[in-house]
Protein backbone atom coordinates (compact mmCIF):
# COMPACT_ATOMS: atom_id res chain seq x y z
CA UNK A 1 0.00 0.00 0.00
CA UNK A 2 2.88 2.45 0.73
CA UNK A 3 4.53 1.50 -2.35
CA UNK A 4 1.62 2.42 -4.16
CA UNK A 5 1.18 5.67 -2.21
CA UNK A 6 4.57 6.48 -3.31
CA UNK A 7 4.00 5.74 -6.48
CA UNK A 8 0.83 8.17 -7.21
CA UNK A 9 2.95 10.91 -5.28
CA UNK A 10 5.77 10.68 -8.15
CA UNK A 11 3.51 10.41 -10.93
CA UNK A 12 1.50 13.34 -9.63
CA UNK A 13 4.77 15.17 -9.03
CA UNK A 14 6.56 14.52 -12.70
CA UNK A 15 2.84 15.77 -14.02
CA UNK A 16 3.16 19.03 -12.67
CA UNK A 17 6.42 19.31 -14.23
CA UNK A 18 5.68 18.16 -17.53
CA UNK A 19 2.34 20.61 -17.62
CA UNK A 20 2.42 23.54 -15.08
CA UNK A 21 3.43 25.46 -17.67
CA UNK A 22 1.31 24.34 -20.75
CA UNK A 23 0.80 27.48 -22.06
CA UNK A 24 0.82 29.48 -24.86
CA UNK A 25 2.34 32.96 -25.82
CA UNK A 26 0.13 35.60 -27.49
CA UNK A 27 0.60 36.48 -31.14
CA UNK A 28 1.97 39.51 -30.55
CA UNK A 29 3.67 38.76 -27.86
CA UNK A 30 6.75 40.88 -27.22
CA UNK A 31 8.99 42.64 -24.82
CA UNK A 32 7.89 46.00 -25.77
CA UNK A 33 4.04 45.12 -24.98
CA UNK A 34 4.86 43.47 -21.80
CA UNK A 35 6.92 46.66 -20.35
CA UNK A 36 4.01 48.72 -21.99
CA UNK A 37 1.54 46.79 -19.30
CA UNK A 38 3.85 46.60 -16.49
CA UNK A 39 4.56 48.48 -13.62
CA UNK A 40 8.21 48.34 -13.30
CA UNK A 41 10.57 48.16 -15.96
CA UNK A 42 14.68 48.65 -15.48
CA UNK A 43 17.92 47.79 -16.73
CA UNK A 44 20.20 45.75 -14.84
CA UNK A 45 23.46 43.68 -14.33
CA UNK A 46 23.80 40.57 -12.99
CA UNK A 47 25.69 40.58 -9.57
CA UNK A 48 25.39 36.86 -8.25
CA UNK A 49 23.22 33.74 -8.20
CA UNK A 50 22.58 32.96 -4.47
CA UNK A 51 20.55 29.93 -4.08
CA UNK A 52 20.54 26.93 -6.26
CA UNK A 53 18.23 23.89 -7.22
CA UNK A 54 19.32 20.81 -5.00
CA UNK A 55 17.58 18.58 -7.43
CA UNK A 56 18.34 17.41 -11.66
CA UNK A 57 15.93 19.33 -14.10
CA UNK A 58 15.33 16.99 -16.89
CA UNK A 59 17.68 18.33 -20.11
CA UNK A 60 20.15 19.99 -17.82
CA UNK A 61 23.48 18.42 -16.84
CA UNK A 62 24.51 21.34 -14.17
CA UNK A 63 23.51 23.26 -10.89
CA UNK A 64 20.87 25.44 -12.26
CA UNK A 65 20.83 28.97 -10.02
CA UNK A 66 17.34 29.44 -8.37
CA UNK A 67 17.38 33.17 -7.03
CA UNK A 68 19.98 35.73 -7.68
CA UNK A 69 20.67 39.09 -7.18
CA UNK A 70 20.65 41.86 -9.96
CA UNK A 71 21.93 45.62 -9.86
CA UNK A 72 19.16 48.29 -11.17
CA UNK A 73 21.64 50.39 -13.43
CA UNK A 74 18.31 52.41 -14.74
CA UNK A 75 14.85 52.66 -13.99
CA UNK A 76 12.61 53.22 -16.32
CA UNK A 77 9.05 52.72 -14.59
CA UNK A 78 8.14 52.12 -11.53
CA UNK A 79 8.22 52.49 -7.69
CA UNK A 80 11.50 50.14 -6.91
CA UNK A 81 13.81 52.43 -4.80
CA UNK A 82 16.44 49.63 -4.29
CA UNK A 83 19.53 49.56 -5.54
CA UNK A 84 19.56 45.74 -5.40
CA UNK A 85 16.67 43.47 -6.20
CA UNK A 86 16.16 39.26 -5.59
CA UNK A 87 15.04 37.66 -8.93
CA UNK A 88 14.01 33.66 -8.37
CA UNK A 89 13.51 31.50 -11.29
CA UNK A 90 11.79 28.06 -11.89
CA UNK A 91 12.52 25.05 -9.65
CA UNK A 92 10.78 22.62 -12.26
CA UNK A 93 7.21 22.70 -11.27
CA UNK A 94 6.55 26.39 -11.65
CA UNK A 95 5.45 29.08 -14.56
CA UNK A 96 9.43 30.69 -14.89
CA UNK A 97 11.93 30.28 -16.78
CA UNK A 98 15.11 29.10 -15.15
CA UNK A 99 17.76 31.62 -14.31
CA UNK A 100 20.56 29.05 -16.47
CA UNK A 101 19.26 31.13 -19.24
CA UNK A 102 20.83 34.36 -17.42
CA UNK A 103 24.99 35.06 -17.37
CA UNK A 104 26.57 36.24 -14.53
CA UNK A 105 27.62 40.27 -15.31
CA UNK A 106 25.64 39.95 -17.89
CA UNK A 107 23.22 43.07 -18.70
CA UNK A 108 19.44 42.56 -18.99
CA UNK A 109 16.07 44.70 -19.75
CA UNK A 110 13.59 43.38 -17.62
CA UNK A 111 10.14 43.67 -16.79
CA UNK A 112 9.45 41.29 -13.72
CA UNK A 113 6.41 40.91 -11.41
CA UNK A 114 6.94 41.39 -7.86
CA UNK A 115 5.88 38.41 -5.20
CA UNK A 116 3.87 40.80 -3.11
CA UNK A 117 3.06 44.55 -2.38
CA UNK A 118 5.55 45.30 0.29
CA UNK A 119 8.74 47.46 -0.42
CA UNK A 120 10.92 44.60 0.18
CA UNK A 121 9.50 42.52 -2.76
CA UNK A 122 11.05 39.69 -4.46
CA UNK A 123 10.54 39.16 -8.31
CA UNK A 124 10.02 36.75 -10.94
CA UNK A 125 9.68 36.24 -14.44
CA UNK A 126 6.22 34.27 -16.40
CA UNK A 127 7.50 32.15 -18.91
CA UNK A 128 4.69 32.71 -21.03
CA UNK A 129 5.25 36.42 -21.91
CA UNK A 130 8.47 37.78 -23.01
CA UNK A 131 9.83 39.95 -20.06
CA UNK A 132 13.40 40.46 -20.58
CA UNK A 133 15.97 40.95 -23.20
CA UNK A 134 19.73 40.67 -23.00
CA UNK A 135 21.44 43.42 -23.70
CA UNK A 136 24.62 44.18 -25.58
CA UNK A 137 26.04 47.06 -23.22
CA UNK A 138 28.81 48.01 -25.62
CA UNK A 139 26.35 48.82 -28.88
CA UNK A 140 23.62 49.77 -26.02
CA UNK A 141 21.02 47.44 -28.04
CA UNK A 142 18.80 45.07 -26.13
CA UNK A 143 18.26 41.62 -28.53
CA UNK A 144 15.51 39.26 -28.91
CA UNK A 145 11.92 39.68 -29.35
CA UNK A 146 11.47 43.54 -28.76
CA UNK A 147 8.42 43.53 -31.10
CA UNK A 148 6.42 42.11 -34.31
CA UNK A 149 9.03 44.00 -36.58
CA UNK A 150 11.92 44.71 -34.24
CA UNK A 151 15.01 42.11 -32.85
CA UNK A 152 16.65 45.05 -31.76
CA UNK A 153 16.71 48.64 -30.97
CA UNK A 154 18.93 51.30 -28.91
CA UNK A 155 18.13 51.85 -25.41
CA UNK A 156 17.05 55.39 -25.86
CA UNK A 157 14.65 54.93 -28.38
CA UNK A 158 13.38 51.83 -25.88
CA UNK A 159 13.06 55.23 -23.63
CA UNK A 160 11.56 57.44 -26.02
CA UNK A 161 8.61 54.53 -27.00
CA UNK A 162 8.00 53.59 -23.59
CA UNK A 163 7.44 57.24 -22.78
CA UNK A 164 5.58 58.23 -25.76
CA UNK A 165 3.81 55.35 -27.55
CA UNK A 166 4.80 52.24 -29.52
CA UNK A 167 5.09 53.27 -33.38
CA UNK A 168 4.89 49.43 -33.99
CA UNK A 169 1.55 49.33 -33.14
CA UNK A 170 0.36 51.92 -35.95
CA UNK A 171 2.52 49.41 -38.16
CA UNK A 172 0.23 47.01 -37.14
CA UNK A 173 -3.29 48.39 -37.60
CA UNK A 174 -2.17 49.95 -41.45
CA UNK A 175 -0.35 46.26 -42.17
CA UNK A 176 -3.73 44.56 -40.57
CA UNK A 177 -5.97 47.13 -42.25
CA UNK A 178 -3.92 46.67 -45.56
CA UNK A 179 -4.78 42.74 -45.37
CA UNK A 180 -8.29 43.56 -45.33
CA UNK A 181 -8.40 46.28 -48.21
CA UNK A 182 -5.95 44.42 -50.60
CA UNK A 183 -8.27 41.36 -51.37
CA UNK A 184 -11.16 43.41 -51.76
CA UNK A 185 -9.68 45.71 -54.29
CA UNK A 186 -7.95 42.96 -56.23
CA UNK A 187 -11.57 41.14 -56.45
CA UNK A 188 -13.41 44.14 -57.69
CA UNK A 189 -10.79 44.69 -60.38
CA UNK A 190 -10.89 40.98 -61.28
CA UNK A 191 -14.91 41.38 -61.56
CA UNK A 192 -14.75 44.92 -63.39
CA UNK A 193 -12.49 43.49 -65.16
CA UNK A 194 -14.83 39.97 -66.28
CA UNK A 195 -18.18 42.43 -66.40
CA UNK A 196 -15.93 44.87 -69.35
CA UNK A 197 -14.91 41.65 -71.19
CA UNK A 198 -18.44 39.78 -70.96
CA UNK A 199 -20.17 42.96 -72.46
CA UNK A 200 -17.38 43.73 -75.31
CA UNK A 201 -18.35 40.14 -75.94
CA UNK A 202 -21.91 40.53 -76.75
CA UNK A 203 -21.30 43.99 -78.64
Amino acid sequence: MRQKFLFLVFILFSSFELFACSCSRRWNDSFSLTARNSEFVALVKIISFDEYLDRKITDYDRKIPYSMTVEIIKKYKGKENRKRITIFGDNGIMCRPYLSNFELNGYYLISPNPLNNSETTEYDFFVCRTEYLKVDIESNKPCGNYSMFRNKIDLTSFESKLKNGNGDVVIIIVFGILLILVPIIVRRNIKEKVTIKTTDFYT
